[in-house]
């Protein structure tokens, strides 16, 4: 702030340089946030003058080309006013009243949440993507959920997977309180010392073993004097429910074997036999947020294996260790379990959010009070005024603030105010499109008449005792709400501020939607679809079959059974093919049969690496890239000798481009008499010459493959390298060599047809690439210099 006043001064030989517009969001977005700091910030309360200066000007034109069917801000006020009002004093019941307001917020985000993605046949919510300039529909990545801090995040995220909503957040706690970590923990410990009543208890009831409150009833009745585990040895002995004793003798025997294993292995090595053997594991992946609670459980066992890293050993000091953790306080964050590009709605806080940008943004909590904890501290200690205490009479005992105490206080609240300004300013500005704003109050009635002193304000900036006297952004954006053309639910009926106020201030540019909504509206969401999904799981437990309506799921799960790949073919045939593997399907594999046996894919290899053989012989085809190389490298205006070119084959030893074994395998004969040829004499007298020319290109199914059956316009992408290619007046001349060792049995008709295919191919692809005909095609043999014309 001391450069910007600094040089904002025109006389000041310095210049400088705002970079005022915004490229990152929607218009909306922009005004949105404008309306709410042009009343907020000053140079008395908030450290900086909101004024054109520093207001966000839109850039981003590409928006105007998209445009969004629900583009305005919106403000969600949940209305709590038939609920009794609470002890603040009273720590637990503060605790009880926000988590009902954690989980009542919870089920807002998640019912716009829905209502975005396209829930209950709703059409969703589309976005404009960056990348191409046009509208698609919005994903979960797309959303993010701002809080000022996330003690409110366990109890979102525990919401979200009720409701089947994926959902990521990076949190220090929540460890030790996760179902499946207390269902593990009670386990070990019973493990350990099986007559602990409440964890053995707790193991019974768990879907470890599945009993129901009757049943854990009728063992304890069994014993009502001693140990749980004694009423239920005794059950085991004396008990008349078969089918409960059977699930206990099961359990029981596997208890016995675990804290064999127990006193005998490793602790990591048991946590792993009984995810294997109670199948608790796959049980927990089944459910909803079943990786976030996979992921825990990995936690446990890695941090049990951890544990036993150091000199500490055993079950018992790991149960130890654990428990006083709890004790202290001490939590740990829960297990990673999505990353931060899957496709989830993410949970952070507006301190995190610095610097990032997201399609959709929800700020909520906008009720929760600011943290003033620093400000009832006994002494204050301020960067400029220094330190205060209270002062302490020890006559008559009290203690009482002073007034350098006061005036530091005064201080210090004020630049907290400053910084919430702040911090509420990241929020509203991390949205690209959307902007939605969720507080609950407990009587919007009282809010309003709250409100109401600054309804007839006829100035921007909100007055200095109210934005002081605030305790939470609600009261700061209801404030700046109750006057705009949008805010009537924020008003009384009576009130007239569109007589009084500046029509600058009630008719802004900026678009609102004010809704509020009672909490009972959020108190059974989705009772309904959770019934039937606790219908589908008790199912699924007991493997018994589920009344359904009729025809309701029957034609999609028979479609579903009897789906066929429709196209079969393609499964069978590469989609990317070379010449040479076509020219060798198409080859005669049966000696008694006339047709072609196709063998779609190459036989896998057999042999050992060439390092790895004593004798390292080159094969046919390394022999036949040796002689390639020297044919594509060999200087064609030069005439040439037996003693010239085994110069130039060692030439291309020490230039690495053969080796030693491959310019010893060089046929130095076969190309002296190539190049006494007709063939090589044009070669070496034709102006244009082009060797080794590799090309693409893509043919039907049916022309690649002979035993293609699908109907389907497939095409094949085809690729290939020409040897050589001459150019005369009229067109091109196609040159192939070939380093096969022939037979005396083979005829030159058999020759001609055994590269007939290939040369073809060469032939199409250079006709439709270059648009140019080619006029002959010629394969040289080199083992009988033998040239062929196609």
């Amino acid at each position: 702030m001391h450069k910007y006043n600094q040089f904002s001064n025109e006389e000041n030989s310095g210049y400088r340089i705002d970079l005022s517009r915004n490229f990152r969001s929607r218009k909306e977005v922009l005004t949105a946030a404008n309306y709410i700091f042009r009343q907020l910030f000053d140079q008395e309360v908030g450290d900086i003058v909101y004024d054109e200066n520093q207001e966000l000007i839109y850039g981003n034109n590409a928006y105007d080309e998209v445009p969004l069917q629900q583009p305005e801000a919106e403000l969600l006020i949940i209305d709590k006013e038939d609920k009794e009002d609470e002890d603040n004093e009273q720590d637990n019941i503060e605790q009880l009243e926000d988590l009902e307001k954690a989980q009542l917020e919870a089920r807002a985000y998640a019912k716009k949440i829905k209502t975005w993605i396209g829930h209950n046949e709703e059409e969703p919510f589309e976005i404009m993507d960056k990348r191409t300039n046009s509208k698609r529909t919005v994903e979960y990545r797309d959303i993010v959920i701002l809080l000022r801090s996330m003690t409110w995040a366990p109890t979102i995220m525990e919401e979200f997977k009720k409701q089947g909503i994926p959902v990521y957040a990076e949190l220090s706690t929540g460890y030790f309180a996760a179902i499946e970590i207390q269902v593990m923990i009670s386990l070990l410990k019973i493990i350990d010392n099986p007559r602990q009543d409440i964890p053995l208890a707790a193991v019974l009831k768990s879907p470890i073993v599945q009993l129901e409150e009757d049943e854990l009833a009728s063992i304890r009745l069994m014993n009502k004097k001693g140990t749980y585990y004694d009423a239920l040895k005794q059950y085991l002995r004396n008990g008349e429910n078969t089918h409960l004793k059977e699930k206990l003798h099961h359990f029981y025997t596997l208890l016995k074997k675990w804290r064999k294993e127990a006193r005998q292995g490793a602790l990591s090595h048991l946590i792993w036999q009984i995810y294997q053997e109670t199948g608790y594991y796959d049980f927990v992946g089944g459910i909803p947020g079943g990786r976030q609670r996979q992921a825990n459980l990995r936690a446990l066992y890695d941090r049990a294996k951890g544990y036993e890293s150091t000199s500490f050993r055993g079950l018992f000091r790991f149960l130890r260790f654990i428990e006083r953790m709890e004790e202290k306080g001490d939590d740990l964050g829960a297990a990673k379990a999505l990353g931060e590009q899957e496709d989830v709605v993410r949970i952070m806080t507006i301190h995190k959010s610095k610097g990032l940008e997201f399609p959709l943004v929800i700020v909520g909590a906008m009720n929760k009070q600011f943290n003033q904890q620093d400000l009832r501290e006994k002494y204050l200690l301020h960067k400029e005024f220094g330190f205060a205490t209270k002062y302490i009479d020890p006559v008559k005992r009290v203690m009482y603030p002073t007034l350098l105490y006061h005036a530091i206080k005064t201080e210090m609240h004020r630049e907290l105010l400053a910084e919430e300004m702040r911090v509420l300013y990241v929020a509203l500005t991390r949205a690209r499109e959307k902007l939605v704003l969720v507080g609950t109050v407990p009587s919007l009635e009282k809010q309003k008449k709250k409100w109401e002193i600054i309804s007839n304000h006829p100035e921007w900036v909100l007055p200095n005792y109210f934005r002081l006297e605030s305790m939470s952004y609600l009261d700061w954006v209801g404030a700046s709400l109750v006057r705009h053309q949008d805010g009537e639910l924020l008003r009384f009926e009576d009130t007239s501020a569109s007589v009084q106020l500046p029509t600058e201030i009630i008719s802004d540019e900026s678009k609102w939607s004010i809704t509020c909504i009672h909490h009972r509206k959020y108190q059974t969401i989705d009772e309904q679809n959770r019934t039937k999904k606790e219908d589908v799981e008790t199912a699924i437990k007991k493997w018994t079959l589920m009344d359904i309506e009729a025809d309701e799921l029957q034609e999609e799960v028979h479609k579903r059974l009897n789906y066929t790949y429709p196209f079969q073919d393609a499964i069978h045939f590469r989609a990317k093919q070379t010449v040479t593997e076509m020219k060798r399907q198409h080859e005669i594999k049966d000696s008694y049969s006339d047709e072609a046996i196709i063998a779609p894919f190459r036989a896998p290899i057999k042999q050992r690496p060439r390092f790895m053989q004593k004798e390292k012989q080159l094969t046919k085809a390394e022999i036949g890239t040796a002689m390639h190389t020297v044919m594509q490298h060999i200087p064609l205006e030069r005439g040439w000798d037996e003693t010239s070119l085994h110069e130039f084959v060692a030439m291309l030893e020490a230039k690495e481009m053969l080796t030693r074994e491959e310019g010893q395998v060089i046929n130095v004969q076969a190309i002296l008499a190539f190049f006494a040829t007709d063939i090589g004499q044009l070669l070496k007298n034709a102006e244009q010459v082009e060797r080794e020319v590799p090309f693409s290109l893509t043919l039907k199914a049916k022309e690649v493959y002979p035993n293609w059956q699908d109907e389907n316009e497939e095409r094949i992408f085809l690729q290939g390298v020409i040897d050589c290619l001459i150019k005369v007046d009229d067109g091109w001349v196609l040159l192939d060599y070939k380093t096969d060792q022939l037979t005396d049995k083979m005829t030159e008709t058999e020759l001609r047809n055994k590269y007939q295919l290939q040369l073809d191919l060469y032939s199409k692809a250079l006709e439709q690439i270059w648009n140019e005909p080619v006029v002959k095609k010629y394969v040289y043999y080199f083992d009988r210099t033998l040239l062929l014309s196609l």
